[in-house]
């Protein structure tokens, strides 16, 4: 039952690109006391009367706002997020409900799905504070929400099924509710909650099938399931992990696992996002190059959702794998959704000029053929007094937030460096005693890394260096003595030894670029079209794009290079990259002269004529929203 790895306090000061994101994020949009008391407000009326899902927005920001607090350890955000949870808990009714639905049509469509992030983000102020008084109050507020549901919810006279308090989904927004449950079982040891948690469990996430079991099997892959949205089926396998942590069982180890591989073998694209037909897990991996996949495609809730699950995964299993996705997804599909630019989608102002015209800090589309920025805003819906807002502007800082915690982890003999970013992260070494990590690195546009270990006293422990699957050729060393790392397979590399104050591993990565083809894959069955109205899924046949195998990616790293219009030339016309016979193309790194935008790296791409092309990383390009950013990572080759 105990995982492989293990979470630890870390107290993290970073520079560079990430330490950035912190406090873009958190200056743009958690020190705003307005957004917060609004979300608050949605539960004072019967905001969500038309089965909304606004119910969703003050959980899913209060979770990430938690998160990139214990980075920031900014008291001003940390006195806005205890005042809004009070503003929460008061808004509760006489019955001890907190919703946006009222008591006539609760638990249908969003209902619980919205109470589920009301528990969580109070579940995760809970971690943050130290007044033992008001968390006391906190608990006192979800076990009245709690008791309320499960005496409306689950077996027995009088009682609705928990699969059948939403309109869709066949249930399985409503099902990871098990997640705030077994939390909160956890945090109370009351036996009607494990037994709530296990009755959820028993139905597998939706009326259709069990989902849980179908992992299990591991037959099908997710696109394969019934029903196939990504986002909330991620969820539930959140919520059974989370029971798994609490009360053991190797069979829910095993389904997890099986989920987990199917995923990244089946839908994780370049990017590090999954669903080319909008939301859904529809086996983008294969399907990613096609051009007829649409705009509203690799959904931001959907990385943040896969980020929380990978970093999940590492803990539970120690499988290097689970990082490097997280890593995939942080480099590329997460950065690039930070609205750096302010930019307004251009569908709002076009549409709704009666509306409280203002930007989102996070985008909710991400294009890989060629295509833009900015094609929708997820979980739109606009509040009474006029201003909107949307689900992955709310899920957003959940994703840099995960950052200190995937970097630096403990396991048995030691600690655990999964990122390498640059600045310090101090933590505890087994025994106790205070260690810092100085980490100095461009990292991820240099492949060098240095990072010094400070302690007071000697002291023999393993530090395991997470070795990056695209790296070929690493090379590490240990106060200048060169290791043995030619074990491939092995995903990390343990240094055990007595270290001492100073002492400095040095890791080379190989950088090379790599150049990525599509999967052919002909025709298939896919479960990605929604009847809406009536709740279910049927099968469509799906056949490739013919222009899809015409399409090349290149990684360099952790990063996808990308092409952009405003790199001199249109992303529309087809180029001719030259691939040498071992698959790497010899990419130059520049100054960053062509590129008129902030960017990570920029590189000229050689050609088979002679020539080359300029293209930054992925995340930097398309901000502008527009054709004249348009962009394209899958590359439309001659």
């Amino acid at each position: 039952m105990k995982p492989m790895f293990e979470s630890l306090s870390v107290e993290s000061k970073y520079t560079g690109i990430l330490d950035d994101a912190f406090r873009y994020i958190e200056d743009f949009q958690l020190l705003n006391p307005t957004l917060w008391r609004r979300f608050v407000q949605q539960f004072r009326e019967d905001a969500d009367f038309e089965g909304g899902w606004r119910c969703e927005y003050w959980g899913k920001m209060m979770r990430g706002a938690c998160f990139v607090y214990s980075y920031t350890r900014n008291p001003q955000l940390f006195e806005i997020l205890k005042t809004t949870v009070s503003d929460m808990m008061e808004s509760a009714d006489e019955q001890g409900r907190i919703s946006s639905y009222a008591v006539s049509h609760e638990f249908d469509a969003w209902d619980i799905w919205g109470r589920k992030y009301v528990l969580l983000g109070m579940q995760y102020f809970m971690e943050i504070c130290p007044d033992e008084n008001f968390n006391k109050m906190i608990l006192t507020s979800m076990c009245g929400q709690m008791d309320y549901i499960i005496s409306k919810i689950g077996e027995g006279e009088g009682k609705k099924p928990i699969t059948s308090a939403t309109r869709h989904w066949r249930g399985l927004n409503s099902c990871s509710l098990l997640e705030p449950v077994v939390r909160l079982y956890a945090l109370t040891e009351k036996p009607e909650y494990l037994e709530f948690a296990e009755y959820i469990i028993s139905l597998g996430g939706t009326d259709v099938a069990n989902l849980f079991d179908l992992a299990y099997a591991d037959e099908l892959y997710p696109y394969q399931y019934p029903v196939t949205k990504a986002y909330e089926m991620t969820s539930c396998f959140e919520g059974l992990m989370e029971y798994y942590f609490v009360k053991g069982g190797e069979k829910y180890k095993q389904t997890l696992i099986h989920f987990a591989n199917k995923v990244l073998e089946s839908d994780f694209t370049v990017i590090g996002c999954a669903g080319c037909t909008h939301e859904l897990f529809d086996h983008s991996t294969a399907r990613q190059a096609n051009t007829d996949n649409g705009d509203t495609m690799q959904e931001t809730c959907v990385t943040v959702t896969l980020m929380k699950f990978f970093y999940r995964m590492t803990l539970l299993t120690g499988d290097s794998r689970y990082a490097d996705a997280f890593e995939t997804s942080l480099y590329n599909a997460y950065l690039g959704a930070i609205n750096t630019d302010k930019v307004i989608e251009p569908m709002i102002a076009r549409e709704h000029p009666d509306w409280a015209i203002e930007p989102l800090p996070f985008d909710s589309y991400s294009p890989l053929t060629a295509g833009t920025r900015g094609n929708g805003v997820g979980g739109l819906k606009v509040m009474s007094d006029k201003h909107y807002y949307g689900c992955c502007a709310c899920i957003g800082a959940a994703g840099i937030g995960m950052v200190p915690k995937m970097h630096i982890i403990k396991k048995a003999n030691g600690l655990v460096m999964n990122l390498f970013i640059p600045g310090e992260a101090k933590t505890v070494t087994p025994v106790g005693q205070e260690l810092v990590f100085n980490t100095t690195t461009q990292y991820p546009k240099e492949g060098t890394v240095k990072v010094v270990l400070h302690l007071a006293e000697a002291e023999e422990f393993a530090v395991s260096i997470r070795r990056p699957y695209w790296s070929k050729h690493t090379k590490i060393s240990v106060n200048g003595d060169m290791l043995d790392v030619k074990d491939l397979d092995k995903g990390y590399i343990e240094v055990s030894r007595c270290w001492t104050d100073g002492d400095e591993i040095a890791l080379e990565l190989d950088m090379r670029a790599e150049a990525i083809r599509p999967i052919p894959y002909g025709s298939q069955v896919l479960m990605n079209e929604v009847i809406w109205g009536h709740n279910y899924m049927i099968p469509t046949f799906d056949k490739e794009d013919p222009i899809a195998k015409n399409h090349i990616a290149i990684r360099r790293g952790p990063i996808m290079l990308a092409q952009e219009n405003r790199l001199g030339y249109s992303v529309d016309v087809p180029v001719s990259p030259l691939v040498g016979e071992d698959g790497y193309v010899d990419v130059v790194i520049t100054d960053g002269s062509t590129a008129p935008y902030p960017h990570i790296i920029e590189a000229q791409i050689p050609t088979e004529d002679g020539g080359f092309f300029a293209v930054t990383d992925y995340a930097s390009a398309g901000k502008l929203w527009t054709e004249e950013s348009k962009m394209a990572v899958w590359m439309l080759t001659k």
